[in-house]
């Protein structure tokens, strides 16, 4: 496991992809309408993501594991104190994004119990790797689902989101070896700012398949950086995590 005492750290999956992956299209469009303009535009992002993020962790928390009355008040209460540094932009965002979720999508229904959210879990597979995972569900049927929650400006198409296949497979494989937990399915949710919620799921043979993939971009990863396998010093934890939110 990740040992911070002798200072074992690994790289984020996030950071894996982002750094193995085509950045072409990325590339072009920071070109196209400038890098302070882009900076602008992912901050905003990520921190619209914070906050729906948050929301959804407060909300399961106090509706399955506390069993609170008034969930949805509590959760944005709590999510704003935790959230205090973002704009009202970001807040207002992330808030519609939830909302979204909340109110067209079934999801809740077919939640038993919260399994862990918010989750670190890393493997040593190919050289290493680490997140934290959204949400593991026990559904009605009693079987363990991954759940990974996205925010996107409009719906994604299904060959767009090869990256997000690989994160999910990527957590299952690291879930088993942490917690000795492997679920059945993956399951990808997507607010859009458009207004719809979409889901993608992933069936245990495709989450192999899709960590198969994977494992060559953690490959290729540690062979481009070796310096950051396993053993790292303190002042070099750039893009690194073992706790890391990815």
């Amino acid at each position: 496991m990740v040992d911070e005492d002798r200072n074992i750290k690994l790289p984020s999956v996030t950071t894996i992809l982002t750094e193995t992956s085509d950045k072409s299209a990325l590339d072009a469009w920071v070109k196209r309408i400038g890098q302070a303009e882009a900076d602008k535009i992912s901050t905003f992002s990520a921190n619209r993501g914070t906050f729906m993020h948050s929301l959804h962790e407060h909300y399961l928390s106090a509706r399955f594991i506390e069993n609170l009355e008034n969930p949805l008040q509590i959760c944005f209460k709590r999510a704003i104190e935790e959230c205090s540094s973002l704009t009202k932009e970001e807040m207002e965002v992330g808030k519609n994004l939830f909302l979204n979720f909340h109110n067209s999508s079934d999801f809740y229904e077919n939640v038993k119990e919260i399994a862990f959210q918010e989750e670190p879990v890393w493997s040593f597979l190919g050289g290493g790797y680490a997140g934290r995972l959204d949400l593991m569900i026990k559904n009605k049927s009693d079987e363990f689902v991954l759940i990974d929650f996205k925010t996107s400006r409009k719906p994604k198409k299904e060959d767009w989101i090869e990256g997000y296949k690989k994160q999910v497979s990527a957590y299952s494989v690291a879930s088993n070896e942490v917690k000795g937990i492997f679920p059945i399915r993956c399951e990808i949710w997507i607010s859009c700012e458009t207004g719809e919620v979409q889901k993608f799921s992933i069936e245990r043979e495709d989450i192999k398949k899709w960590f198969s993939k994977f494992y060559e971009n953690v490959l290729t990863y540690h062979k481009t950086f070796p310096q950051y396998n396993h053993i790292m010093n303190n002042d070099t934890e750039d893009n690194t995590s073992n706790l890391g939110r990815s």
